[in-house]
C-alpha cells in the first residue's frame, strides 16, 4: 500500500496504489490504483476518506485475485517470469534447483524462439493454449519453409517453459504440456552440408591468395575442430608450442565469456599446418593475454556464417557455414582412420548420436561394402590356367 498526498490551491491530490499478492504463488498479484481530490481541509475527515478508499481497492483486488488465481498467468507473464528465471539459474550453475540451469546462449535461445512463434498467444491465459495451438505454430512453421530442426527447437522451448509455470503451480488445472504427443524429429532426409579435403584445400589456397580477411579464421577452425566461440576466445597463454598443443577452456557466446559447452576443458595437439598459422599470426611475440586471431567485428557479434557463404560462392564450391569446418575436421579425421573415441574427445563431443552423423558423412560404415558384386573380381589362378588351355587347343 503507498499513498501519495499534494497540497494545491487549498485542495489535496491524492494517488492510492493497493497490490494483494497470492498465497498459493508470488507470481499471481493485483494491483489497483485511484487518484482523485479532496476539498475537505479537515484532517480528521481526510484521513477516514483516505482510509475508506483504501479498504475498498484492497477488496476489489482480493476479488480480482480470486479469478486470477484460478485463471493463471497469460501467457506472456509466465513467458517473462521464465525468462527472469533462466537469466537467474544462468548465473548460478551448479546450484540444486527445481530446475536445472541452462547456459545464458541456450536461454536466450528459448526466449527467442517462444517470441518469434508464440506472440499471439500472449494475451491468453496458460492453462488455455491447447495441442491445437502448438499445431497452429508447426504449420505455419512449415510454411514458411524452416526445417524440422527448428520447429524441434521450438517444442523444446514450449514444452520447457510450460512445464516450468507447472511445476511452480502457475498453470492451475494443467498436468501436461500441449506440446505432449508431437513427435518432430530433428533429422533431416537431406544430407548436411560438408567439404571434401579437395575441397577445403582449394578454399583455403584461394582466401590466401585473394588476401581474405578471414582466411586465418578459416585455416584456424579446420586444424582445430574448434567451435566459433572458443577460437574467438583462444589466448595466446593456452598455446604451447614446444609441447605444441592447444587447450580450450573458455569460449565466447551471446557477448560473454563462458565455460566450453560440455563443461570441460580440452586439448588439440598442433600439426605442422597449424603450427604455421600460429607463427604467422606471431603467436610467440606475443602477451599472455593477447587473443590469438584477429578481432574481426562481425564475428564477435555472430556474423560468422555469412563471409564463408559468399566466398564459397564466389570461388564456385558448395556453399557452408562456419560451423561446416569442424564437421569436415571431424569427417577427415575419421576418413583418417582416427579412432572414434579420440575424435569425440578432441571435439569435445559427449553424445554418441552427434558423432555418428559424422561417421554417416566420412561413409567408413559402408565402404567396400559392395566391393563382392563387382565382375571385374580377380579370377583364381586354376582358373585363368584352364581358360588359357582350352583357348590355346582351339
Amino acid at each position: 500500500m503507498a499513498t501519495k498526498l499534494k497540497e494545491e490551491d487549498g485542495k489535496t491530490f491524492y494517488i492510492i496504489n493497493e497490490c494483494v499478492r497470492s498465497r498459493k504463488s508470488r507470481a499471481l498479484r493485483v494491483r489497483k490504483q485511484e487518484s482523485g481530490v479532496i476539498e475537505e481541509k479537515d484532517p480528521g475527515f481526510l484521513q477516514k476518506k483516505l482510509a475508506r478508499i483504501q479498504e475498498r481497492l484492497r477488496d476489489e483486488a482480493k476479488r480480482e485475485l480470486v479469478q486470477v488465481e484460478s485463471a493463471g498467468l497469460t501467457w506472456k507473464e509466465l513467458v517473462e517470469l521464465w525468462k527472469d528465471a533462466l537469466q537467474r539459474e544462468s548465473k548460478e550453475i551448479g546450484r540444486e534447483g527445481i530446475n536445472q540451469p541452462v547456459r545464458r546462449s541456450t536461454a536466450s535461445g528459448y526466449i527467442q524462439s517462444i517470441e518469434d512463434f508464440t506472440s499471439t498467444w500472449n494475451k491468453r491465459f496458460a492453462k488455455d493454449i491447447t495441442p491445437a495451438d502448438v499445431e497452429d505454430v508447426f504449420k505455419a512453421m512449415r510454411k514458411l519453409g524452416y526445417s524440422n530442426c527448428r520447429m524441434y527447437n521450438v517444442k523444446v522451448a514450449i514444452s520447457r517453459c510450460y512445464k516450468w509455470g507447472m511445476m511452480r503451480r502457475l498453470i492451475p488445472g494443467a498436468s501436461i504440456s500441449p506440446t505432449h504427443g508431437f513427435g518432430i524429429s530433428r533429422k533431416e532426409s537431406k544430407r548436411p552440408e560438408i567439404l571434401n579435403v579437395s575441397q577445403i584445400e582449394f578454399l583455403l589456397t584461394e582466401a590466401y591468395r585473394q588476401n581474405h580477411l578471414w582466411r586465418q579464421i578459416w585455416k584456424g577452425a579446420y586444424h582445430t575442430g574448434a567451435r566459433t566461440g572458443e577460437l574467438y576466445q583462444l589466448k595466446a597463454k593456452n598455446v604451447d608450442l614446444v609441447e605444441r598443443k592447444i587447450t580450450l577452456e573458455e569460449q565466447w557466446t551471446s557477448g560473454s565469456v563462458e565455460p566450453l559447452k560440455d563443461g570441460e576443458w580440452r586439448q588439440i595437439p598442433i600439426n605442422s599446418d597449424l603450427l604455421d598459422l600460429l607463427i604467422e599470426l606471431g603467436v610467440p611475440k606475443m602477451g599472455l593475454e593477447d587473443y590469438v586471431f584477429p578481432r574481426i567485428t562481425a564475428w564477435k557479434h555472430g556474423d560468422q556464417a555469412k563471409p564463408i557463404r559468399a566466398f564459397c560462392e564466389q570461388i564456385g564450391i558448395p556453399s557452408i557455414c562456419f560451423h561446416t569446418l569442424r564437421a569436415c575436421w571431424a569427417t577427415q579425421l575419421l576418413k583418417n582412420r582416427v579412432p572414434e573415441p579420440i575424435v569425440m574427445k578432441l571435439g569435445g563431443w559427449s553424445d554418441p548420436e552427434t558423432m555418428h552423423r559424422y561417421i554417416r558423412l566420412a561413409g567408413i560404415e559402408t565402404e567396400g561394402a559392395t566391393d563382392s558384386l563387382s565382375f571385374k573380381r580377380e579370377r583364381p589362378a586354376r582358373v585363368l590356367s584352364i581358360v588359357r588351355a582350352v583357348e590355346g587347343s582351339q
